[in-house]
């Protein structure tokens, strides 16, 4: 099957860690193909559906990168041993990694903004577990490496997105292979803020897009997401904010006990001083 498929490069994850940044620069990129529709959750939760339906999902037409942006392959070992048996041998895998605490006070905000929790930060981090968990990256990273091979899987960091978006754009397109091109929309900020206006119409909504992705329609469901009205009518504009300056010294230590020796592991495996991360709020998020 591998001799067979386009499918040669995708993102991986993390989630909350730029991946919709990603798929406004990589939608745009004239060698590179995407999915139709962001996040087609393919090799970890729609795999029976098979390849042939995979394949479909993608625009016609020859480009040097073809793949598809999702974040949560990262988590899911079935979904990388999946992947390293059906995409071509040349593949490209990207991961994006954020500074742990900070990628855990987004995820909640985002929590927050589609109406699925109420509690504030402190009480949200003891109480949903994904918060964490998904800010846990040393396991991942290693998986990857082993199923995947390690000289395939390409890391890059959140900081550098931030601290110089054209910059990390010049790194993406040499981590692909691709031409780097420079006018790409490589400053924009592609996420609103805010919160849900009605929670629970925002709850249904997400049902019926997981029921629209379940029969095999993941591109109306990226049609509506990146609609600009969906945002304009489903949320208003004030945001869920807490500062890290307003998280007390418990929660700080719980982080810290949960986040730190795995920094550290991190550390060792990807050669990367990740220093900066222990020092959080430094930097709020």
């Amino acid at each position: 099957m591998a001799e067979q498929t386009p499918i040669n490069f995708l993102y991986l994850g993390g989630d909350k860690c730029g991946s919709t940044w990603l798929h406004h620069v990589l939608s745009r990129h004239p060698e590179v193909k995407l999915a139709r529709a962001k996040e087609l959750f393919f090799f970890d939760r729609f795999y029976e559906k098979g390849w042939q339906w995979y394949l479909s999902q993608f625009p016609d037409g020859s480009a040097k990168r073809t793949g598809e942006i999702c974040h949560d392959y990262l988590y899911s070992n079935a979904a990388l041993k999946r992947i390293a048996r059906d995409t071509a041998p040349d593949s490209v895998y990207l991961i994006t990694l954020r500074n742990p605490y900070e990628r855990t006070l987004s995820h909640w905000r985002y929590l927050r903004k589609i109406g699925r929790t109420r509690l504030g930060f402190c009480d949200a981090v003891r109480e949903l577990p994904g918060l964490t968990d998904h800010s846990l990256y040393h396991s991942r990273i290693q998986a990857a490496f082993d199923t995947l091979g390690r000289d395939r899987v390409r890391i890059l960091w959140f900081d550098d997105l931030r601290r110089d978006p054209a910059l990390f754009g010049m790194g993406l397109c040499a981590a692909l292979g691709v031409t780097h091109i420079e006018d790409l929309p490589y400053s924009d900020r592609v996420l609103e803020g805010g919160t849900a206006r009605a929670p629970r119409l925002v709850n249904l909504l997400r049902n019926v897009g997981w029921a629209l992705r379940a029969i095999g329609a993941p591109a109306v469901v990226g049609k509506v997401k990146s609609h600009p009205w969906t945002h304009r009518i489903l949320f208003s504009n004030r945001a869920s904010r807490s500062s890290a300056d307003e998280i007390d010294d418990s929660v700080r230590s719980y982080l810290a006990a949960c986040f730190d020796s795995d920094i550290a592991k991190l550390e060792h495996l990807t050669g990367r001083d990740l220093s900066a991360w222990r020092n959080w709020p430094a930097q709020s998020a």
